[in-house]
């Protein structure tokens, strides 16, 4: 029993040292792999929610921008007579509100802030109220000189709404405000599909929601600004690394896991950000990973006999010249040690087989 521990102890330590290496170089090899092919498969899909990401945000812009041209296009050359102004001006806004149905209520303030006509779907019209908006932001930021677009708010706890208001004339600078239903923007984000989780929403400057396929989180009046990647995004703002291609993986707006990227839409601050699922994002990637753990406990079987066979042929050997010498030691002078290994092991055996002759003729 004394004789066959050593000789275990050798050919475990063989197969321990192939098994390692082999085990090992197999396991950084499909590591290696899976690392690259996660890499692969989060800047594809990086790329398509991005892309999904700046063509909603471009068509947002699109649609306020364009309403705002609208309203430039309601400003008029100057009246003598304001009473003729007026009446001209309610022409128009009675014709913009048939044209554009996103425009829910239309004012003119003057320059000193007080408003002159306002026409509404929403409530009754006015003439020459002279209601004072002097202090409204409405009017104190457009009086700047730039457009103004408002945060966004609820009217009637009903629908979103955002106030576009344009500078009109020089000095003093009179106001045209319009009020602006958001639905149409619904129908932008509640397009965007990503696989069969996959969906797109937008927050106002302040993280509101204002858009998401599910209209009632919209009316619940939702703030998502406590979410980290919202936050951060809002925090850093458009044109720096988080309106770039870049995606992280956070807690989605239902409490899952997704992967999402945003863009911004400049004018506003507003973000639009595209979101799917880790689940279905990766599932290329978990085909992936069965067919390299597959792979892995194949190779490492395979290492295994590989191991176990070359340790035999490594060990039997040296057993053989361990056997062998003792039986010369214990005097048996006629035997000779047949190892055919073509190696160091052969030479030593013929030394002990040319020992035992020497012995033998002695």
């Amino acid at each position: 029993m004394s004789d066959q521990g050593p000789r275990g102890r050798l050919f475990r330590k063989y197969v321990a040292v192939f098994f390692v290496l082999v085990g090992g170089l197999l396991a950084v090899s499909s590591l290696v792999h899976l690392y690259f092919s996660y890499r692969e498969v989060k800047t594809a899909l990086t790329r398509i929610e991005r892309e999904k990401a700046v063509a909603a945000a471009a068509r947002i812009e699109d649609f306020l921008r364009e309403i705002e041209g609208q309203v430039r296009g309601t400003i008029q050359n100057a009246f003598d007579d304001p009473v003729r102004a007026r009446e001209q001006r309610e022409i128009d806004y009675l014709r913009l509100l048939r044209n554009v149905p996103a425009i829910a209520e239309i004012r003119h303030i003057n320059g000193v802030g007080r408003e002159e006509v306002r026409v509404s779907r929403l409530g009754l019209d006015a003439i020459n109220s002279q209601e004072d908006l002097s202090r409204d932001a409405t009017f104190v930021e457009a009086k700047s000189g730039k457009t103004y677009f408002s945060p966004v708010h609820f009217r009637n706890e009903s629908e979103p709404y955002l106030t576009i208001a344009v500078p009109e004339g020089e000095t003093p600078i009179q106001v045209t405000a319009a009020e602006v239903n958001l639905k149409s923007i619904w129908d932008v984000v509640s397009q965007i599909k990503i696989g069969k989780t996959g969906y797109a929403y937008a927050v106002d400057r302040n993280g509101l929601l204002v858009a998401h396929p599910d209209i009632s989180m919209v009316l619940q009046k939702r703030d998502l600004s406590k979410l980290l990647h919202v936050r951060s995004a809002l925090t850093v703002g458009a044109g720096s690394a988080a309106d770039q291609d870049v995606a992280t993986i956070v807690q989605g707006l239902g409490g899952e896991r997704v992967l999402t990227t945003s863009a911004a839409i400049a004018p506003l601050g507003w973000l639009v950000f595209v979101e799917q699922s880790i689940s279905e994002a990766f599932a290329p990637l978990q085909a992936s990973i069965v067919r390299n753990v597959i792979l892995f406990l194949a190779g490492l079987a395979l290492s295994v006999l590989a191991s176990v066979v070359f340790s035999r042929r490594m060990v039997t050997p040296i057993q053989m010249l361990q056997a062998g010498a003792a039986r010369i030691g214990a005097g048996d002078l006629n035997h000779r040690l047949q190892v055919r290994t073509d190696d160091e092991l052969e030479a030593l055996a013929d030394q002990f087989n040319n020992m035992a002759t020497q012995l033998q003729g002695s």
